[in-house]
């Protein structure tokens, strides 16, 4: 007869039914009265143990009080990862609660039990992290604590008040600068011919972001004209994400859009595509399929810092092209916001407000034709052909 294995308790046990399942009893209080339940689980016996521990901490009155770590692993991690599944969060977004997690609160409050988190203590812990550090790591305590809160452990939440945080002189200051209109054509005219100019041209002419515009193939391209002014629609459903996956999935709902690029940058993006697979990657080094953003990042600073063109963090291209787009061809924000994948403001914009394509390209070729500041640049029509 085979060996049964049982895991008892001063609460339930856990027995073992056949290899890799296991039986669950314990005392509880019900709808008919305090009486023994039961639930069987295939598993690990290790799995059976935490299964049945946290049982105890849902049915019985004197359960042991749960640490962070416990909240970390019986409810916030997997709701985000369900979260992940669902396409309601960003896989990007639950790498950074993990690191937030491992690398500043799990050492000082994984063992702490709820209800010992005093806001004394967590005031004196934030100021011993830098500013950005800190902030993250009380969003992330502030989201595990609401769990036990909502299941009635304890009675208020103690990261729900507001805190100091430390002085932004702990933080060091990313370059925020963006280029003007004439700085904008020296860069361009920097990676004019490189691997990396259509994302240049989608990022610094069109507003993507860094990882959309490593995403966009050939096939997503298409080309018109809109009186005098020739347009190009470049959609946006993919991108090559912080750790150099291809993914369908872009940042949120609002992200899936067509990108419009006018002028000479449109008709340079055009050029570029021909001859190409409708499936090829119109940023890709020689050696890869893609480029990942680590490798556009570092070959687009020492580009630009071999020929003498002030630089700043590729990303910035999207904020100087917001910039032009408002200051230069005199787009109002709401032409501008869904060009740049943003929800608008208040209930009209995130219920009623869904331009076309079309509408956003006739106004964009409007505002170009009034002020085409790219389709000037001194060395262009030598090279544009």
């Amino acid at each position: 007869m085979a060996r049964t294995h049982r895991m008892r308790s001063d609460w339930g046990n856990v027995t073992q039914v056949r290899k890799g399942v296991w039986r669950l009893r314990y005392w509880s209080q019900t709808a008919a009265g305090y009486r023994r339940c039961s639930e069987t689980i295939r598993g690990t016996r290790k799995q059976a143990g935490e299964r049945l521990a946290e049982l105890r901490l849902q049915h019985t009155q004197d359960a042991p009080c749960p640490t962070m770590g416990d909240c970390w692993k019986r409810w916030y991690l997997p709701d985000r990862e369900r979260m992940v599944s669902q396409g309601d969060l960003a896989r990007q977004s639950l790498t950074q609660y993990r690191s937030t997690w491992n690398r500043h609160v799990r050492m000082r409050w994984s063992d702490v039990q709820v209800i010992q988190v005093r806001p004394l203590e967590v005031q004196q812990w934030l100021f011993e992290l830098k500013r950005i550090a800190a902030k993250s790591s009380l969003q992330l305590m502030r989201q595990i604590l609401d769990y036990p809160t909502r299941y009635g452990i304890i009675s208020t939440n103690p990261l729900a008040i507001r805190y100091l945080l430390p002085s932004s002189a702990t933080t060091a200051h990313r370059d925020d600068g963006v280029w003007s209109p004439a700085e904008l054509g020296d860069v361009w005219h920097a990676c004019w011919g490189t691997w990396i100019e259509p994302a240049v041209l989608l990022a610094g002419f069109g507003g993507c972001r860094v990882g959309e515009a490593l995403g966009v193939q050939a096939g997503d391209l298409q080309f018109t004209s809109i009186g005098c002014v020739p347009i190009v629609f470049a959609r946006i459903e993919r991108q090559i994400d912080a750790q150099g996956r291809e993914t369908n999935r872009t940042k949120n709902r609002w992200s899936n859009r067509w990108v419009l690029l006018a002028g000479c940058p449109a008709r340079r993006l055009w050029q570029l595509r021909r001859g190409a697979c409708p499936g090829e990657y119109l940023t890709h080094p020689s050696h890869r399929r893609f480029a990942t953003q680590r490798e556009l990042r570092a070959y687009f600073t020492e580009r630009l810092l071999t020929r003498g063109v002030e630089c700043h963090l590729f990303k910035n291209l999207r904020k100087t092209w917001q910039t032009n787009a408002r200051w230069v061809l005199r787009l109002p924000p709401w032409v501008i916001e869904p060009m740049m994948g943003h929800v608008g403001e208040g209930v009209t914009g995130r219920h009623y407000d869904r331009p076309s394509e079309q509408v956003l390209a006739s106004m964009l070729a409007d505002a170009w034709q009034e002020h085409p500041f790219a389709d000037a640049y001194d060395w262009l029509a030598a090279l544009l052909l």
